[in-house]
């Protein structure tokens, strides 16, 4: 199952374009925050799944005909994610609170953005591990270029990657 990563558009709606564009075959759209009326003119494609969650610069809660929470989760093809913008957790300080979150829940990933840098990490534990993905900014800034993440969930495994736009 092919999932996109966006986070931090912050009014590129265009970047979001362009990255469904280029992967036609995902299946699931996950939306970190911060940019949540960016994904309106999206949401209504329903070959797709769309979960998305609140960013600090997301003043509304409503998306489509939902509410956005500040944190979700999901499993997937077994695999449990749970997706966070970040800010909660302190991630510009560190990724402590996003460790913590995903022993937690006992997560086999942990979404988040709010840092506009991409991220890729494994932490391996006693149980096995768990990955901390952050997908970077798809509006780009604060020095960065527009990047998303692409998440593949196959019986062989999770298999990560960044794109840039």
């Amino acid at each position: 199952m092919k999932c996109l990563v966006f986070s931090d558009s912050h009014g590129s709606v265009n970047g979001i374009r362009r990255a469904l564009n280029m992967h036609p075959d995902a299946e699931v759209v996950f939306y970190l925050g911060d940019g949540l009326r960016d994904l309106e003119s999206f949401i209504y494609d329903k070959s797709k799944m769309w979960i998305a969650v609140r960013g600090n610069c997301d003043f509304s809660a409503l998306l489509g005909d939902g509410m956005v929470k500040k944190t979700d989760s999901i499993t997937l093809l077994g695999t449990r994610i749970f997706l966070t913008h970040g800010d909660l957790y302190g991630v510009k300080y560190g990724l402590d609170g996003v460790m913590r979150l995903a022993v937690d829940h006992n997560a086999d990933i942990v979404l988040f953005g709010h840092t506009h840098m991409p991220l890729e990490k494994y932490v391996s534990t006693e149980n096995g591990g768990y990955y901390l993905f952050n997908p970077g900014s798809i509006g780009g800034g604060l020095g960065s270029r527009a990047s998303y993440g692409v998440l593949n969930i196959t019986e062989q495994g999770i298999l990560l990657s960044h794109g840039s736009l």
